[in-house]
């Protein structure tokens, strides 16, 4: 995959897994201080051209916690008890029978490979935030 798509999508992230890809940026200080970097990333990825008409569903693990405030088109969920991987599937698979693009984007190869069973379109954490960053820095140009 060269650039993510302009057409509307639905992206459904593994919060959790995703936001340990900040470790290095966050300073490593904590799961919050992951999360916040990571919320941040996605507010701006989210107003750039390509990905303005889609919308960004993200599920960590665990009980509710304080989030931080990212944009209208992103929605956080907490799995509570439930797994999170199961959330994500779930939606996932609602979606693409609804007809709605829908993509997980994780890089739990559990989690694809239960995606794929079901039908599910997935990307890894590594693919998106390398596609996102190509469309930020084209709005930075």
């Amino acid at each position: 995959m060269k650039k993510l798509s302009t057409k509307p999508t639905v992206y459904l992230l593994d919060g959790s897994n995703f936001s340990m890809r900040f470790w290095d940026k966050a300073g490593g200080d904590s799961r919050d201080e992951l999360e916040r970097e990571f919320m941040r990333w996605l507010g701006d990825i989210s107003r750039t051209e390509a990905l303005r008409p889609s919308c960004f569903r993200v599920v960590f693990d665990g009980p509710y916690r304080r989030a931080a405030a990212a944009g209208p088109a992103i929605t956080v969920y907490y799995s509570d008890s439930e797994p999170a991987d199961d959330m994500l599937v779930e939606r996932g698979y609602f979606m693409q029978n609804e007809g709605i693009r829908a993509i997980i984007v994780t890089s739990d190869n559990g989690l694809r490979d239960r995606a794929a069973a079901e039908g599910v379109k997935t990307m890894t954490c590594e693919t998106f935030q390398y596609l996102a960053d190509s469309e930020l820095r084209k709005e930075t140009r």
